[in-house]
């Protein structure tokens, strides 16, 4: 996968997955939060752009994140690791594709 470290040796798929989920997250965090209002009646985050449509968006988003997450955790890779190496292995990926996101957005 083009800027992902070679040193980390992780699958392709695997890669792209942690990629996906990254980016997901991303976008979710993008979209200005709810506005809800408290037990007193006083409505919060009324004035940060959130819109109706929103929830959709949102929705949409999570189920996405949900299928990547459970494909990226449940990987056939994994099982050649195991207790804290696993752990160490998922950190690497995480920050070999966090690393890789940060060049392509030129940050």
């Amino acid at each position: 996968m083009p800027g992902v470290d070679a040193d980390t040796d992780f699958p392709d798929d695997l890669v792209d997955l942690e990629r996906d989920r990254q980016t997901l997250l991303q976008q979710l965090k993008a979209i200005p939060p709810r506005p809800w209002t408290d037990t007193a009646g006083i409505e919060h985050r009324t004035d940060q752009g959130w819109v109706p449509e929103h929830d959709q968006e949102v929705a949409q988003l999570r189920a996405r994140l949900t299928e990547a997450s459970l494909a990226l955790s449940t990987h056939e890779y994994w099982q050649t690791f195991s207790g804290p190496d696993r752990v160490a292995a998922k950190s690497r990926l995480k920050q070999a594709v966090k690393a890789s996101l940060a060049d392509d957005q030129g940050t």
